[in-house]
């Protein structure tokens, strides 16, 4: 634990369950590693090469992935519940194509972050901060966003079924072709927010949000 591992050539290696709390990663070549189930808590990947890796289970509370490169990456169910929602840092990374199936992500940074065709199903992003991110065909279906940040970012043909918007910030959001179906969607801000082809099927408190055109 709080190793310094900076810049280390990692590929490929076999990680399992490995204590990397604190660990310093930054610039690190983790591509295609098995991280599965590795305590990861406060650890810096800024910078780092993550693309396919395994990180399935692990725990990420607190730790930092600014700018890294992620993309095919798997994180599923991964974990930031310790001690209520850590600021786990995305910012600006690549998550391309990324697995976050079933993860409790509530309150993690991913302003600007590259999100394109990510997988956030029943994921918890409540007090997220997307902001300027790309979004573009990303599924958060059956998703909790309540009180998440998603200001103008792409959402073309994103997929939301199901899910939680609840005093969601979209403001300024491209929501072209996406998908809203059996959402629900009180209290959501959508000024300036483009809603060319936008579906809202079965959404009965459509009325409730705000900065819709009456």
């Amino acid at each position: 634990a709080g190793d310094t591992l900076a810049g280390a050539r990692l590929n490929g290696a076999v990680l399992l369950y490995a204590d990397l709390r604190g660990a310093d990663l930054r610039g690190a070549d983790l591509r295609g590693a098995d991280l599965c189930q590795a305590d990861l808590r406060g650890a810096r990947f800024d910078g780092a090469r993550l693309a396919g890796a395994d990180l399935t289970l692990a725990n990420v509370a607190g730790a930092s992935f600014r700018g890294a490169t992620l993309a095919d990456a798997r994180l599923q169910a991964v974990s930031l519940a310790e001690n209520g929602p850590a600021r786990t840092d995305f910012r600006e990374a690549d998550l391309t194509r990324v697995t976050l199936k079933n993860s409790n992500l509530g309150g993690a940074a991913f302003q600007d972050a590259e999100m394109r065709r990510i997988d956030l199903t029943h994921v918890d992003l409540r007090g997220a901060d997307l902001t300027g991110a790309n979004l573009t065909e990303a599924n958060l279906s059956h998703s909790d966003l309540r009180g998440a940040d998603l200001s103008f970012t792409l959402l073309l043909s994103a997929l939301f079924n199901g899910a939680d918007l609840r005093d969601t910030a979209l403001r300024r959001a491209d929501l072209t072709w996406a998908s809203c179906n059996s959402s629900t969607l009180a209290g959501a801000d959508l000024t300036g927010a483009r809603l060319s082809r936008t579906v809202f099927a079965q959404v009965p408190d459509l009325g409730l949000a705000l900065g819709l055109a009456r």
